[in-house]
Order: C-alpha cells, then structure tokens, then sequence
C-alpha cells in the first residue's frame, strides 16, 4: 500500500524553531492527512486545541501522509487496536540537567537537550503485555500555540524496525504543562510528550501509581488482561492529588510500570481527574529491589541534581518506602497507604482512603511558593 501524499498548508515562518500550519488552507486537491483525523484543503477541519489520546478523532491540522505505508501494518492497527504507544516526558532546568523518560537509571542526568523519543505499536484487547510495533510509519509532532492561536509542528520522522522514533528538540518551550502530541499519519491516533523545565526549588508531590493511586496492584493486572477494564481508585486518591495541584505544586507520577504502558496510564491518569504531571515509567520491567533502584535514581535526579523541593510522597509498597528514604526524602512526608501503612517510621493512610488525610493535612498546608 503506497502513502497518499497531501500538501502541508503553511500559515507562517518559524516561530520559536517551530513551524505554524494553519488548518483548511492549501491546494483544494490535497489529499487530507491523518486518516480520518485531516481534512482535505480548503475544507474546515477542527477547531480543537487540545487533543484526547489515543484516539482524538477528526485532527485540526493537515499531516503530510494519511495512509499506512504497509499492508501489514494496516493490518495490525485494524486487529489489535489497542494502543501500546510510548511518549516520554522531559524532566529538568533550564539551562540546567535535564532528563526524559528513557534515560537509565544508573546514567548522569544528561545536560543537554533531550529529544521527544517514542514508538508506535498496537496490540489486541486481552494482550496488554505484548506489543506488534508499526514500522516504518510516518510520525510527526504538534503542539497548539495560545499566543499563535495556532498549532505548530515541531519535527517528523519515520519509525524504525522497533516502531522508534526520536526527534531532536529544535529549540524554543511549550507553555508548562501543554503537551506536545505525536500523530501516527496513518491513522490520526496520537501520544503524549510533556516538558517539565522548572528552576531549582520548585515545590514538587511525587507518587506512585499502583496499589496508591489505584486500589491495589491487582487493578492492573485485570487491565492487562482486558483493555476496556478501568482500574478501581484508591479511596479519594483524585481528590488528593488535585488537591496538591490547585495549591501550585507539580505533581510527578512515578510507576514501576514499563514504558509500553504509558498510553493506559496517561488515559487512566486524565479520565479519572488526575491534574497532568510528568509520568516516569521504566525501561523494563522492575519488582522489587530494581524497582527500588530505578525509583531512588529519579528521586536522586528530583532532589540532588534539578534540586525541587520534594513536599510529599506517596506510595504503597516496601520498594516506595526504601526508594524515598534511598533519594533523600525525610520519612515524615513519606506516606503510605494499604498493608505497609506507617510501617519503617512513615506516616500512615488510614483505610484505604485519602479523606482524612487532605483534611488534616493537605488543605492547611500553605501554598507553592
């Protein structure tokens, strides 16, 4: 199956090492882009600003190619639907150290800009630990502009045998906390990279995910097995963690969870109420004592090398409690709900629920500086 190519419609020139490409403008026989997601030239297309992944419908921008490059890869994404897309996140300081998602835990925080890495697969609905990546695949970046009141596309590439891509960061910041999308052309669908660039001493909340944002581990394991499956919350857990947020503090989601379960995370995160924040997902699978470790480096990142003041952390595990007390973090802002709760010198959860403890806690804690 060849590509249908369209013309890209240009609105403007460069704005901050972008590109702004201005919707239903163009030759009126170009081929719309992103599947169902473009629209041909000349034909309004959306007047969406934001994006719902993976699946966000009629797209409000025209995207070079709409069509996939292989049958086989048609084929995947027509019989395992289910989105196994990675998108990392991009933690660090201006000017400063800086790391996405990818980086390994036992490397120096890199210095430099880090590039928007990813992958495309799909895999079917009772398959979640298994991925069938697209290769070959045209992918390309977005990003609405408030300012430009316009959608800026800031690179694209062709996924390699992997279904990876990496496209450099070419200068220039998204406003905090919007993301910037990559669209699989094929088809329209799309993933989510976030950057998270704050000065030293930005009041941050780190928590975990699973067993403390969820009911208990056994909410993922029925998600793997059953895509359509929506993970039970820890009691009040939304509330807490909002919360936090409407105070002005960053929240960061730190999980034991590999990379391929990104795109159920972000969804899970978003639909329940969770405010957005940076996800850190590993580069493998992780229990226990590597769990620990991968967990401990990105503590160690938060506070020793970005310096973020760490204010509280959540967890529910023993990897969650010695991984904070590893990176740094005082017990008396550890705390940990379910079984383990106030064990190790922490402070505990009562019943499974949060209530108690955004009351006593978190509503008289003073704002983020």
């Amino acid at each position: 199956m060849n590509r249908l190519k369209a013309q890209r419609p240009w609105a403007r020139a460069v704005v901050f090492g972008f590109s702004a490409a201005a919707p239903g403008c163009g030759d009126d026989s170009a081929a719309g882009g992103g599947g169902a997601g473009g629209g041909t030239g000349g034909t309004p297309i959306s007047d969406l600003t934001e994006l719902s992944c993976p699946t966000p419908g009629l797209l409000p921008f025209v995207t070079e190619t709409n069509a996939f490059a292989s049958d086989d890869n048609a084929f995947t994404a027509e019989g395992s639907p289910r989105s196994k897309d990675e998108a990392s996140d991009t933690l660090g300081v201006p000017g400063g150290p800086r790391a996405n998602t990818y980086v390994a835990a036992e490397q120096a925080t890199p210095a430099t800009d880090q590039p928007y890495d990813g992958k495309k697969a799909r895999t079917g609905n009772s398959a979640g630990l298994s991925a069938v990546a697209l290769r070959g695949e045209a992918v390309s970046l977005w990003t609405y502009d408030p300012a430009a009141q316009a959608w800026l596309t800031l690179g694209r590439t062709d996924t390699d045998d992997e279904g990876a891509y990496s496209i450099a960061r070419t200068g220039g910041s998204t406003e905090l906390g919007r993301p910037v999308y990559s669209i699989l052309e094929a088809d329209g669908s799309c993933a989510e990279h976030y950057e998270y660039l704050l000065d030293p001493g930005t009041q941050v909340i780190i928590t975990d995910i699973d067993g403390t944002l969820t009911l208990s581990d056994e909410e993922l394991f029925q998600q793997i097995s059953d895509g359509a499956y929506v993970p039970v919350q820890m009691g009040s857990a939304a509330e807490l963690v909002s919360a936090w947020a409407d105070k002005g503090y960053v929240i960061i989601y730190m999980t034991a969870r590999p990379h391929m379960f990104r795109a159920e995370t972000r969804t899970w995160l978003r639909d329940q109420g969770f405010p957005t924040g940076p996800v850190l997902t590993a580069n493998a699978l992780v229990v226990d004592e590597t769990a620990r470790t991968y967990k401990a480096s990105w503590v160690s990142r938060v506070l020793d090398d970005f310096q973020w003041d760490v204010v509280a952390a959540y967890g529910n595990a023993q990897s969650d409690i010695d991984a904070y007390e590893d990176g740094g973090v005082p017990k008396d802002i550890t705390f940990i709900v379910g079984e383990l709760a106030g064990t190790s010198g922490t402070v505990a959860v009562e019943n499974n629920d949060y209530a108690a403890h955004i009351t006593d806690f978190v509503e008289p804690y003073p704002d983020a500086n």
